[in-house]
């Protein structure tokens, strides 16, 4: 990815897009990185979706968990192929997760629900070095605002009978481990 990531950057330097700065340079490298990452993250879900026949399924899941994540923060892998590799592992596990608690009772699918909200409301959002939040409060409450009522949502597709409810809950329970994990690693209860 470095190399692709070189390329692109002597391109818009020598279209003069950015200027040969060095510190703008690493500011548009960082950048990148970041989206062919994130571009890389979607691609692999969206075809893991395709082959095991879950594609509206990938789907919901990168909505739910990209837009969460934004808000929540939570753990960040240091390098970009174990971030790619820890979330298609975890979408692998969630659908395998889906498929064997699908008929799971209502009391269940509350006990999921409650977990992640507390979790949220409790530790969320998770500040990563190179994504400091400016304002704890406003990401606080927009996480805790969209995780109640993706929540509640989840449960009323699930009511109806509408599997794609217990993959929002399942995505919603996910970003909550992934919060508890990132908060053990800054104490270092977790090395």
């Amino acid at each position: 990815m470095k190399r692709l990531v070189s390329i692109i950057l002597n391109f818009m330097i020598k279209n003069n897009v950015i200027s040969k700065d060095t510190e703008e340079i690493e500011f548009y490298r960082y950048g990148i990185e970041i989206t062919l990452s994130s571009l890389i993250n979607i691609a692999l879900i969206s075809i893991i979706g395709i082959v095991t026949n879950y594609t509206f399924e990938s789907t919901m899941f990168l909505a739910v968990f990209i837009i969460m994540r934004s808000f929540t923060g939570g753990y960040h892998a240091n390098t970009y192929v174990k971030c790619n590799l820890v979330t298609s592992i975890s979408f692998v596990i969630l659908l395998l997760i889906f498929k064997i608690i699908r008929h799971v009772s209502l009391k269940s699918i509350i006990l999921i629900a409650i977990f992640q909200v507390v979790t949220i409301v409790l530790l969320a959002p998770i500040e990563n070095k190179n994504k400091p939040i400016e304002n704890r409060t406003v990401y606080k409450i927009i996480s805790t605002v969209l995780s109640v009522v993706l929540s509640a949502i989840s449960i009323v597709l699930i009511i109806k009978g509408v599997d794609l409810g217990l993959i929002i809950l399942l995505t919603l329970a996910l970003v909550s481990i992934f919060i508890i994990y990132a908060r053990f690693m800054k104490r270092g209860d977790f090395l």
